[in-house]
């Protein structure tokens, strides 16, 4: 049997514009190799916007109720939608309506009537463009082997939980996690096969925490979680963290099965134990440096590797206690 390849992933435009027969024109040219949405309002735009991503917006500038400019700031004020290119289309053909979209963040601006050709070369230019970004952005700010983010993205992540935190009073926490018995497996077989661990140890990660929470590779066999919004009462909030901590640990300790394919040979399969030694630390607002929870949390899976290995620690002001075994 033939095995299909994967089908190609359309990109999503989304054209906004209170003229039906301009939306028929937009569709027409865009739809074969394309995915069209659209939109006969700015409202309706950003509910669409609300709900998923398009990959680049086609925006009308003169709308009734709310104009195209309106459109645009509101995009480019919310974090979510900041970054989608927008390019502006108006019968306007006046330099300063021009510059006037490109500094409200567009990234280009076409006058009608259009040229099908041109409008959609413009357009394939800044998808190509985006998609550019956003690889150069995955390499700056994930881990290539896992696709965790890494500890740029995390110092960013944790600055803004600790903002938050700052402003609804709720308790963050921060877990660092430290693999128990990775060493002999790279000594065994190979840093291939202990690639191929760290990567799964990344996907239980995942399923372990929410989607609002971090998971991040630190570096090595090392791991931060960085979960968020906990609970306003401190004690409320450990008790929490210690439940995910937990959650992680016992997910971890599982045996891993683990499939290496080799060029010239049959796979190989490795049966492996390994656990996780887990620190935790809360964190309310500003009251502490980011560098100080990473120390702490560090601090604590250190304190939980001299007492056995397999075990969650808390740190404490006073120093590493027993928390979950």
């Amino acid at each position: 049997m033939t095995q299909q390849p994967p089908e190609k992933k359309l990109p999503i435009l989304l054209v906004v514009d209170d003229q039906p027969l301009n939306i028929q024109i937009y569709v027409h040219i865009f739809s074969p190799n394309h995915t069209v949405w659209t939109a006969s309002s700015g409202a309706q735009a950003l509910a669409l916007c609300a709900d998923q991503l398009p990959d680049l917006i086609l925006l009308d500038v003169m709308m009734p109720d709310m104009d195209g400019h309106e459109v645009c700031r509101r995009l480019k004020a919310d974090a979510r939608t900041q970054d989608i290119p927008v390019i502006f289309v108006t019968v306007q053909n006046e330099s300063d309506d021009e510059a006037t979209g490109l500094q409200l963040g567009a990234v280009d601006f076409i006058t009608r009537p259009i040229n099908a050709a041109v409008v959609l070369a413009r357009v394939q230019t800044h998808l190509k463009l985006r998609e550019a970004l956003r690889q150069v952005w995955e390499l700056a700010f994930h881990d290539p082997l896992t696709e965790l983010p890494n500890r740029r993205l995390l110092n960013d992540r944790l600055g803004q939980a600790m903002a938050t935190s700052q402003r609804n009073t709720y308790f963050g926490a921060l877990l660092f996690l430290d693999l128990d018995n990775f060493k002999p497996l790279n000594d065994l077989h190979g840093h291939e096969v202990g690639d191929v661990l760290l990567a799964e140890v990344a996907r239980r990660l995942r399923r372990c925490v929410r989607e609002v929470d971090t998971v991040a590779r630190f570096g090595g066999d090392e791991f931060v979680v960085l979960l968020t919004g906990l609970a306003i009462e401190e004690g409320e909030a450990a008790e929490r963290a210690a439940t995910v901590a937990e959650k992680i640990r016992n997910a971890l300790a599982e045996p891993y099965s683990l499939t290496i394919e080799q060029i010239d040979a049959a796979p190989l399969h490795v049966q492996h134990r390994c656990t996780a030694s887990i620190g935790v630390t809360l964190f309310q607002g500003h009251e502490v440096q980011m560098s100080d929870l990473i120390k702490w949390a560090d601090a604590a899976m250190y304190d939980a590797k001299d007492a056995g290995r397999n075990i969650i620690r808390f740190y404490k002001p006073t120093g590493p206690t027993a928390s979950v075994a």
